[in-house]
C-alpha cells in the first residue's frame, strides 16, 4: 500500500505541476480559438446565404419579367408596340407628337453648375 501511495503521489506531482498545467492551458486556449473561428465562419456563411437567396429571388423575378416580355413579343401587337417604343415610328396615316419637358433641361444646367469645383467658382468670381 505504501508503494501504491508513493506512485500516486509522484503521479499527482507530475500531473499538477506548472509545466503540465501550462501545456493544458495552451491546448484549451487553442481549442477555444478554433471554436470561435468556426463560429465566425458559420456567421459569415449565414450572411452570405441570405444575400445569395435575395439575389436569387431578384433574378427569378427578372426571369419572370423577361419571359412575359418574350410572350408579348411573340404576338403581332407586342412586336408593333416594341418597334414604336424603340424607334419612334408610326404607321401610314398616323401622326406622332413628341413632348419635351423644358424643366428637365433647366435642371440639368443647374446640376452642371453644382458639379463645378473650387477652381470654377474662383474663375466665375473674377469672370474669366
Amino acid at each position: 500500500m505504501d508503494l501504491n501511495f508513493k506512485k500516486r503521489n509522484r503521479m499527482n506531482k507530475i500531473i499538477y505541476s506548472w509545466p503540465v498545467n501550462f501545456i493544458l492551458l495552451c491546448i484549451v486556449l487553442f481549442l477555444i480559438k478554433n471554436v470561435f473561428d468556426i463560429y465566425q465562419g458559420e456567421k459569415l456563411s449565414s450572411i452570405n446565404r441570405e444575400h445569395s437567396e435575395s439575389v436569387f429571388a431578384g433574378l427569378e423575378n427578372k426571369s419572370n419579367l423577361i419571359e412575359e416580355e418574350i410572350k408579348l413579343l411573340k404576338t403581332e401587337k407586342g412586336i408593333e408596340a416594341e418597334i414604336r417604343d424603340k424607334f419612334r415610328v408610326v404607321r401610314e396615316g398616323e401622326q406622332m407628337a413628341v413632348i419635351i419637358n423644358s424643366d428637365k433641361s433647366l435642371d440639368k444646367e443647374k446640376l452642371k453648375k453644382k458639379k463645378d469645383g473650387l477652381w470654377e467658382h474662383f474663375l466665375d468670381f473674377f469672370s474669366f
